[in-house]
């Protein structure tokens, strides 16, 4: 069997990187060896505040590995990925082995890997206008893991319900000074592509002032401006099926962004254990996990990509 070269799998990998993560840390670095990348988890990027389980964490790594897995098959490549393949290498988060001719899946299309360089997430004020029934389904059947659920709603009580949590949870996020000074200090480097000084001051505003009214009121109208809610949850709660969750969330914003379709996480709930048990009675599914909330509709696009590590810096 012909073996694969490094500089393809590093090419690949440029697609990789392109993923969305929790605040944009791109929290992760790839190890590439004889027809194989490894994934691994740089820990140094986990958001110890907002994200003390690392859920958010792994589901930035599935988002990733999605990109790769969408890269290779584009490219005529097939896979066979080893989830958490060595309890004694806790940052190995996957090991992927490349295969020459491989068959592509029926959910990782063209449109798919088209969509991985304009993708961006969408923090605009959504257009009230609503998603044609079509669009969902194709979005929904971006979920194909059985231990994965999607729950989409337009329903408006359930969107006012969430709404209210929305704004305690930033309340709660935003009253505690650990969890402030972690965003500025995120926001300071300038992982949201803010300019230089307009970064350092928002950093200062964050880490010094109690400003939770003011983003929940923000949040609010960004929630309730969108059409639709997603909900992704799991069987199981553990960081297999938080990576699983990356992995699909990727491929539903990559099939929303050939839609037309704009998408941002609302992880204020996630983030505050009790809300999500909430959650989850909310959407009549008390017995699965919540591990990620996001909204979608139509906004004009965000100009720009927020700032990407070189592939040189996460390669080990």
């Amino acid at each position: 069997m012909s073996r694969i070269s490094i500089e393809k799998l590093r090419f690949l990998l440029r697609y990789a990187i392109l993923a969305p993560s929790s605040f944009n840390t791109q929290p992760w670095k790839f190890s590439i060896g004889e027809d194989e990348i490894q994934v691994f988890t740089d820990k140094t990027r986990w958001l110890k505040v907002s994200d003390p389980d690392q859920r958010e964490l792994y589901i930035s790594i599935g988002c990733a590995l999605e990109n790769l897995l969408v890269a290779a098959e584009h490219f005529g490549y097939g896979h066979q990925v080893v989830y958490l393949p060595d309890p004694d290498k806790e940052e190995l988060a996957a090991t992927i082995k490349f295969i020459p001719q491989g068959q592509p899946s029926p959910f990782r299309g063209t449109a798919l890997f088209n969509a991985i360089p304009v993708r961006r997430t969408n923090h605009k004020i959504y257009e009230e206008r609503t998603v044609p029934p079509d669009d969902l389904k194709r979005l929904q059947d971006c979920c194909v893991e059985e231990d994965i659920l999607l729950y989409m709603t337009g329903d408006l009580d359930i969107r006012r319900k969430v709404d209210r949590l929305v704004m305690c949870g930033d309340a709660i996020l935003l009253s505690n000074p650990a969890y402030r000074e972690e965003l500025g200090y995120w926001i300071g480097q300038g992982t949201f592509g803010t300019p230089w000084l307009m970064a350092k001051l928002t950093k200062f505003a964050i880490t010094h002032i109690d400003m939770g009214k003011r983003q929940a009121k923000e949040d609010s109208k960004a929630l309730m401006s969108a059409p639709v809610l997603a909900v992704l949850g799991s069987k199981v709660d553990d960081k297999e099926s938080q990576i699983k969750i990356g992995q699909v969330f990727e491929r539903i914003c990559l099939m929303a962004t050939d839609l037309g379709i704009s998408t941002q996480p609302m992880s204020q709930i996630v983030e505050i254990p009790e809300f999500k048990a909430v959650l989850m009675m909310l959407i009549q599914d008390s017995d699965s996990f919540a591990q990620h909330i996001f909204r979608l509709g139509y906004a004009e696009q965000e100009k720009g990509h927020t700032p990407r590590r070189p592939l040189e810096e996460v390669l080990v």
